[in-house]
């Protein structure tokens, strides 16, 4: 079946279809696909979601379908071209598909579950605290500095942000780099490669994703004081219309419901975000406010933020 295989009259189905009865919808042949940012391996990504599609699929009785994409930049493309109807996105993703797609909505919003972590090859460690007990973020200063994509949420927009608050800018760096796949950052800091790099954490456990031949020569160099959102889903307007605004509801419901203390449903929230708490319906504190954050820093900046400048 086609991606584009998404509006119930392509499918061949009667728009009064309903959530109810929907195991009869799916044999029928309705199909939502949906994508997220590629920012792990494909593999890895292709497992997460899958079992995220089957969860969604059961839940709701309508077929939902994994579309990969190659880049970021594909994701983007894919939503705004209406080859998919949902996009996980982290906030810089989110913000440039909310900017790119006016008629579109956030769905659900990931709880407070992600914390922003700076680590350091412990080589460093002696150095960076030289005259001070805590330098915070000023420790990059003069240092080669890793980063994730150049559209990451987690591991490049949200560290610009804290870099902000702190008067530390990416032209402090001695140099820095964007490493698409993030799992890679923690093994180039203890190698040598990189002095310093932003990896994605969270409220369960700030190193999980550093392989353990590598913990011990690396350290937390700083972390976020506060715990963060991250991910959120944003809708199509198509999708938003499907069965008089019905699908929308159900396919919020089953995400909102999702509970990491059942323990399938944990498994679903790890292969989407390892340590995820759930998600929850937008309110005036995400994604509106930190979307103003970006739009300053982006000013400031004249142009948007990248190694590569």
């Amino acid at each position: 079946m086609s991606i584009g295989c998404v509006a119930i009259q392509s499918c061949g189905l009667d728009q009064g279809a309903r959530l109810s009865g929907a195991g009869d919808q799916s044999e029928a042949g309705q199909e939502i696909a949906f994508t997220t940012e590629p920012g792990r391996n494909q593999k890895t990504l292709n497992q997460g979601m899958n079992v995220f599609a089957d969860y969604l699929t059961k839940t709701t009785g309508v077929r939902f379908r994994y579309e990969p994409a190659i880049s970021y930049l594909h994701a983007y493309e894919l939503f705004k071209a209406g080859k998919i109807d949902m996009i996980r996105v982290g906030i810089y993703g989110g913000y440039k598909v909310l900017k790119q797609n006016p008629e579109a909505k956030t769905l659900a919003i990931q709880k407070p579950s992600y914390v922003s972590v700076l680590i350091g090859n412990k080589k460093l460690r002696s150095k960076s605290q030289q005259g001070s007990a805590d330098q915070g973020l000023r420790a990059i200063k003069g240092e080669r500095v890793g980063f994730g994509s150049l559209y990451s949420g987690s591991t490049l927009m949200h560290p610009l942000l804290d870099m902000r608050r702190q008067s530390v800018f990416l032209a402090d760096t001695e140099e820095c780099a964007h490493i698409t796949n993030q799992y890679d950052l923690p093994a180039m800091v203890a190698d040598g490669q990189l002095d310093y790099a932003f990896i994605k954490g969270n409220s369960v456990s700030l190193l999980g994703r550093v392989k353990e031949k590598d913990l011990s020569r690396v350290y937390v160099a700083w972390q976020s004081p506060e715990v963060k959102r991250n991910n959120y889903f944003i809708v199509s307007k198509r999708l938003q219309d499907l069965d008089q605004q019905r699908l929308e509801e159900g396919l919020q419901k089953a995400i909102i419901d999702l509970n990491p203390q059942d323990v399938d449903q944990k498994k679903v929230l790890d292969g989407l975000s390892k340590g995820a708490l759930g998600f929850e319906v937008p309110n005036d504190e995400f994604p509106a406010p930190i979307n103003q954050d970006i739009d300053e820093l982006i000013a400031e900046y004249g142009e948007e933020p990248s190694c590569e400048t």
